[in-house]
């Protein structure tokens, strides 16, 4: 694993807290905005359309720019079965909605992962 070992901290926290909520549906209650999340993870703290460019910045690995860039994809195809105007309600009924808490249950492993055995060392 080549670290690069993230030069914004507090924009990968934001990443971190963004996918373990889209991985954990236990998180996912009355106050559960995907905006929010889809905006960190679009444009704030990430690019999961092409992710490679954060590597160093709020990616640590390439690992992590591929399941970035997964979790991407599964979000756009979740987008593509959304009303207009979706609300949470839409985004949690969406029969993507399974395949976009599983890549991010995978994505929120590794950065976790990264991130122990980083601090490890």
């Amino acid at each position: 694993m080549t670290d690069r070992g993230p030069t914004l901290p507090a924009l990968r926290h934001q990443l971190v807290t963004a996918v373990l909520t889209l991985a954990a549906p236990g998180l996912q209650d009355d106050a559960f905005d995907p905006a929010a999340l889809f905006s960190t993870l679009f444009t704030e703290a990430c690019d999961a359309d092409a992710p490679l460019p954060w590597l160093g910045h709020t990616l640590r690995t390439g690992e992590e720019a591929a399941l970035t860039a997964d979790l991407g994809t599964a979000l756009h195809t979740l987008a593509g079965t959304l009303p207009p105007d979706a609300t949470p309600a839409d985004h949690l009924t969406s029969p993507a909605w399974p395949a976009v808490t599983t890549t991010a249950a995978r994505l929120a492993r590794v950065l976790v992962a990264n991130d122990h055995h980083a601090r490890a060392r």
